[in-house]
């Protein structure tokens, strides 16, 4: 059922893309009210010089409205290392969320694994909590130990360009998980932000029929991810003049957060909301902050949902939801195998490989999705629901000139 239900939401963005029009598209998202358009959706190509028409259709339509211009990757005729006992560095800006936490440890495990098959020899973390001082100086230190490949997810997308390309002339790949530099010599594994926040601002705008109030929760302000959601729920709610946003709180990805500043914007804002809608895993906190000043639960838009908040929204939401999608544990792969394919000389195409976003909604979708032994307590980041093939190894060969085996990771559970 969810499979057949973004298939057809994909289909719609290929062709509207394709044609410069918005018809299908519009079909794709659902008729909405409350102006012209609103509802809908809008697609534009990224721009830049790569030439995506090499891809597969269903990856090419990932790219569709994406933000940044994707250009060929200065690492195509990157000279192979040694296909055995790499060493891993990763950067961390935060760590104070589930996303964050489930992707380092899915990195430990693969690097565990990779360990005992001789791919990896060792990995080196590293965390600032939102210092991009030293984020840079630990990114130093990685360069200067003499890492084989960095993964990180840097908080700015331009503060880092010096030290990125200090690895990219020191021959270490720079590849970014979920959080677009601006930088020529990274490679960005990245999701279609812009166009999941359109997706999800774009689902909640049609169920409340394009009229009300609507809250915003965002992540982290100033990190590329939270910023372009963000102005992807912007794009979608522009084409309903009955919506307005109220206020956009900087939940920081984390429940408990969130909670407690929805808790005081609801003290300060006495008058009904139509919707909320916020950039992935705070759903249970803003449900619980509505329960806990007496109001009834409204409907929700949620970016990236944990595996909690997908309950919740079972019992209390099933048909008044809209979700998106961005599974750490697999994008952590994706990062992984990127910088290892790139290390054994198989030539990436483009500086941006991005997973393909999908729209979720409807109750059959919840029952696809939750797996048994979720309850509404569970904080792990839900993976991509069934069907959905979330740039696997197979799928990141269309991403390579010289495609070839890669390790196997881990099953994911």
């Amino acid at each position: 059922m969810i499979a057949l239900t973004m298939t057809a939401a994909l289909t719609g963005t290929a062709a509207c893309a394709a044609k410069g029009g918005s018809d299908t598209g519009a079909r794709a998202a659902g008729a909405g009210t409350g102006g012209k358009g609103c509802g809908t959706l809008t697609y534009k190509d990224p721009g830049g010089n790569a030439d995506l028409s090499q891809l597969p259709k269903k990856i090419r339509e990932g790219y569709n409205g994406y933000f940044a211009p994707v250009n060929t990757s200065v690492y195509k005729d990157f000279k192979a290392k040694s296909t055995g006992h790499l060493k891993i560095g990763y950067s961390d800006s935060f760590s104070a969320n589930g996303w964050r936490g489930d992707a380092l440890a899915r990195l430990k495990q693969d690097a565990a694994a990779l360990q005992k098959s001789g791919v990896v020899s060792s990995l080196r973390t590293a965390n600032s909590n939102l210092d991009n001082s030293l984020q840079i100086q630990q990114i130093t230190s990685m360069i200067n130990q003499r890492v084989d490949a960095i993964i990180a997810i840097p908080n700015s997308p331009t503060a880092f360009n010096n030290v990125i390309k200090q690895a990219y002339d020191a021959g270490i790949p720079f590849i970014t998980l979920n959080s677009h530099v601006t930088s020529p010599y990274a490679i960005n594994v990245d999701t279609n932000y812009h166009l999941t926040g359109e997706l999800v601002g774009a689902g909640v705008a049609k169920i409340v029929k394009g009229q009300g109030d609507v809250l915003v929760v965002d992540g982290i302000n100033g990190s590329p991810a939270s910023s372009t959601l963000h102005q992807g729920y912007q794009a979608a709610f522009a084409k309903c003049p009955g919506i307005h946003v109220k206020g956009s709180l900087e939940g920081q990805w984390s429940e408990a957060t969130a909670k407690s500043l929805v808790l005081q914007y609801l003290s300060t804002h006495p008058g009904q909301l139509a919707a909320v809608v916020n950039s992935g895993g705070m759903t249970n906190g803003i449900l619980q902050a509505l329960q806990q000043t007496g109001r009834k639960p409204v409907p929700i838009g949620d970016a990236n949902p944990d595996q909690g908040s997908l309950v919740s929204l079972r019992k209390l939401l099933p048909d008044q939801y809209a979700a998106g999608v961005t599974p750490p544990a697999q994008g952590m792969d994706a990062a992984l195998l990127t910088a290892i394919a790139v290390l054994h000389g198989q030539g990436p195409k483009y500086d941006a490989i991005v997973a393909t976003p999908t729209q979720i909604t409807g109750r059959a979708a919840l029952d696809d999705w939750i797996r048994d032994g979720w309850t509404a307590s569970s904080a792990a980041q839900a993976p991509a629901p069934p069907g959905t093939d979330w740039l696997s190894p197979q799928q990141l060969r269309s991403y390579f000139q010289r495609p070839a085996a890669l390790p196997e990771l881990p099953p994911l559970t």
